[in-house]
């Protein structure tokens, strides 16, 4: 699994252990959209998806981020093992939009989603984040505000 459309997949699944991932595709066969959306999702993740984050709550909790190949094979056996947590997708058209069905084998794999049915957790705190962050609204080493007077 690489990519959808011009965007970058990511899963967010429970490995057969239990641990608690974040996957998507490698860069290393230069077949993956190497965007900076892309890489900010990697980047918040790793620093905030942690033990001791203070962006942790009851709805998400401590993940491992993955880069590595996977199959829809893999995606189809941890659906039917109910280990997907959720889906998504990042890149500049679409910034991050949540994965609710991948069509697979004339078959739908449902991804949950949130009470509304509208994003996954770890989907919207992303967003939520990177939004923030374009904005101005918090204070954070990628956004420099430029006063309009100079």
């Amino acid at each position: 699994m690489t990519e959808a459309g011009a965007s970058n997949f990511f899963i967010v699944w429970r490995t057969p252990s239990g641990q608690l991932e974040l996957v998507t595709a490698p860069l290393d066969d230069k077949i993956i959209l190497a965007g900076i959306t892309r890489q900010s999702v990697l980047d918040l993740a790793r620093e905030r998806f942690v033990t001791g984050s203070t962006h942790l709550d009851s709805n998400i909790k401590e993940l491992t981020v993955v880069e590595r190949k996977f199959t829809m094979v893999e995606v189809e056996k941890a659906s039917e093992e109910g280990r997907i947590v959720e889906a998504f997708v990042s890149g500049t058209a679409f910034f991050i939009t949540p994965v609710s069905v991948i069509s697979f084998r004339d078959v739908d794999i449902k991804i949950p989603m949130d009470s509304e049915g509208t994003t996954g957790f770890y989907a919207k705190k992303i967003r939520e984040w990177l939004t923030d962050i374009k904005y101005g609204n918090v204070q954070h080493e990628w956004g420099v505000i430029v006063d309009e007077d100079e």
